[in-house]
């Protein structure tokens, strides 16, 4: 399970063994923040335009397993996610750096957009603790994000519009 005290030691070792941009996202963040509200069991991360992925993910491999954790508990996949959305770097936040090494996690706008296509149970809490736990954030974007979260609506399968119409709810609160 990882937890805000295994993600703290997580961050510190990826800034001292890491080089390059990297970006926390998914249910990760909220551990990350100190939102310890559900179980996860993957580290979500991607890296920033690196050329040489393959020697970093070993470090990463390395980290995992000197904090207890599996190997496989390194996703990431969110990498094809982020990809997609062109503007992506525009909404970073640092999280911190090293010499060699920046983290970054996503201000409210990219956690929703990555959250929103999919809005599972699960993603629906995560929007929801996050929008809470980031408020202030959220209304330096009001505008950008308010149009996200009702363009998502209005292209979202009919099950998954109640749980969009929480986020949206939480964001006109």
């Amino acid at each position: 399970m990882i937890n805000t005290e295994l993600m703290e030691k997580f961050v510190e070792k990826s800034l001292s063994k890491l080089d390059g941009e990297w970006v926390i996202i998914g249910g990760t963040v909220l551990t990350l923040l100190g939102i310890d509200e559900r179980v996860t069991t993957d580290i979500d991360l991607v890296s920033i335009g690196l050329n040489d992925v393959n020697s970093q993910n070993l470090k990463l491999f390395e980290i995992a397993e000197s904090l207890g954790l599996p190997v496989e508990s390194i996703n990431q996949a969110g990498e094809y996610f982020l990809s997609k959305i062109p503007d992506y770097k525009d909404h970073l936040i640092l999280i911190d750096e090293s010499k060699k090494c920046k983290l970054f996690r996503p201000d409210t706008y990219l956690f929703l957009k990555l959250k929103l296509a999919r809005m599972s149970e699960t993603d629906l809490l995560d929007c929801i603790a996050f929008v809470k736990f980031t408020k202030k954030e959220v209304n330096l974007f009001q505008k950008e994000t308010e149009k996200l979260v009702k363009d998502s609506l209005k292209k979202a399968p009919a099950d998954k519009k109640d749980k969009i119409l929480k986020v949206i709810s939480l964001l006109d609160s």
